[in-house]
């Protein structure tokens, strides 16, 4: 069943008390998702990678995504494995969730998160990575292997303001009374854009109760930019995505503050 936010995100305690209790609880949920998976059928089509263990500062757990995925799109899974193999991800063909809708996916679900702060302001970045984007059904599929897509908190006076939502080439951002909430986490939902791709919405009515696998708002085990083991971040962040590029890495990171950020707030992506 999905996690709560107490469970994925910490109660309303200290950051530094709620990272030491998440750190302490990650292996064993860890151990749970991957006694659930390995009890579901094998398939030799798809590589379903063990995820990582939950790791991040308080900052980024207390805000961190509700997440829930539409039945016409993959699940959100593990982009590189406790092994610390990158998942080669899937190729197009069969219907748009081919493969890639199975509870497996999402039992191992990650999400990479990144932050910044300056001028009172801090933005809080989530990668989230699914297997592929496709548009059509079929040989002659639409889209791409893998897809990174991404939310953005901006925080001031300890409470979100504004929330981003990756969609295609651009964002979406919208203030905080536009936004629903599961406590202090902003609801997103992966959803197929019209006859297009996937990408980010933000939740709305007609999304209670969530419709993915668990039957409740998702929290991906969460690995901050200082969370990885030893050597994985490195390889997470130069690895080929092809079409698909996660937003967190250096080369990316100010460039897509600076055009995620709302309008009018002091805050500095460059800084």
């Amino acid at each position: 069943m999905a996690e709560s936010p107490s469970q994925a995100a910490g109660t309303k305690t200290s950051g530094v008390n709620r990272s030491r209790r998440l750190r302490r609880s990650a292996p064993v949920g860890a151990l749970a998702a991957l006694a659930l998976v390995l009890s579901l059928p094998g398939r030799a089509d798809a590589n379903v990678l063990q995820l990582l263990p939950q790791n991040a500062d308080g900052l980024e757990q207390t805000f961190s995504p509700a997440y829930d995925y539409d039945g016409d799109g993959c699940y959100a899974t593990a982009a590189i494995g406790a092994d610390g193999t990158i998942n080669p991800g899937l190729k197009l063909g069969g219907d748009v969730n081919g493969h890639c809708h199975d509870y497996a996916q999402l039992a191992n679900a990650n999400t990479y998160s990144r932050e910044k702060c300056n001028n009172g302001w801090c933005a809080v970045m989530y990668a989230s990575y699914f297997e592929k984007d496709q548009a059509t059904y079929g040989p002659a599929a639409i889209g791409h292997t893998h897809d990174w897509e991404h939310v953005v908190v901006w925080i001031n006076t300890n409470e979100v303001q504004y929330v981003s939502v990756s969609q295609h080439t651009g964002y979406q951002v919208a203030a905080r009374s536009s936004v629903r909430f599961d406590g202090t986490h902003p609801k997103i939902v992966y959803h197929k854009d019209g006859l297009s791709t996937h990408d980010f919405r933000f939740a709305n009515s007609n999304d209670e109760p969530p419709e993915n696998v668990t039957g409740g708002w998702f929290y991906p085990r969460l690995v901050g930019w200082n969370g990885y083991p030893a050597g994985f971040r490195d390889k997470l962040m130069s690895a080929d995505f092809g079409a698909a590029t996660i937003k967190i890495r250096d080369s990316d990171f100010a460039y897509a503050l600076a055009h995620s950020m709302p309008s009018g707030i002091p805050f500095d992506p460059n800084a």
